[in-house]
């Protein structure tokens, strides 16, 4: 999955500046043109080889997920700093969903062309993304993976395909609705344990 935490292979400093480059050139292009540049367009815009993009990505496609997925984790912090500093955990998470398509709306024709990518797992788009956003919310929450039903996947993948699909409307331009009452939909869509973390523990 792109957002997979980096190997040693991937800690390399090398290895970390061609992504970057990969991922700041396709971001700026796909700005400008409003249209996927080739493989060999995007290396050659990245100042890299096009072998080396092949060291990162599978496709285009794949690399904007990428950016996306660096996007909302950048939110994903924010949110647990906010949790962590006692803020109303309803507020937090529709003021982060609010952002994930306010983002998403910004990088509209990035998102429509991360859209097309089918992950390992089968899932379209930034399917596999929000699966990993609500991981590490249990994480990052510590929320007990039994009785959140970390185990259940058909839960995960409803969740994640829930907002995607609500992601994709608003983007796309086929819903009216101003972004709060978005925000507010995508929120209803969310697994209890999202919205009311149990208290920590006292013990």
């Amino acid at each position: 999955m792109v957002s997979e935490q980096p190997s040693t292979v991937e800690a390399d400093p090398r290895f970390t500046r061609s992504r970057r480059a990969i991922a700041d050139t396709l971001a700026d292009l796909m700005e400008r043109t409003q249209s996927c540049p080739s493989v060999s367009a995007l290396a050659e815009a990245a100042g890299i080889h096009r072998a080396t993009f092949y060291n990162h990505f599978d496709s285009v496609e794949e690399a904007a997920v990428y950016v996306i997925a660096e996007d909302f984790r950048a939110l994903h912090d924010l949110d647990i700093r906010d949790r962590q500093r006692g803020a109303d955990p309803t507020a937090v998470a529709v003021a982060t969903l609010n952002s994930m398509l306010g983002s998403l709306r910004q990088r509209k024709s990035l998102f429509l062309l991360a859209s097309t990518w089918r992950s390992p797992s089968g899932l379209m788009g930034i399917g596999d993304l929000l699966l990993e956003q609500l991981h590490a919310l249990r994480r990052d929450l510590g929320v007990d993976e039994q009785e959140s039903g970390a185990n259940n996947s058909v839960e995960d993948v409803y969740t994640a395909s829930g907002v995607h699909g609500v992601f994709s409307a608003a983007v796309g331009g086929n819903t009216d609705c101003d972004p709060e009452e978005i925000a507010v939909r995508l929120y209803d869509l969310l697994p209890q344990w999202i919205r009311r973390p149990p208290e920590p523990s006292t013990r």
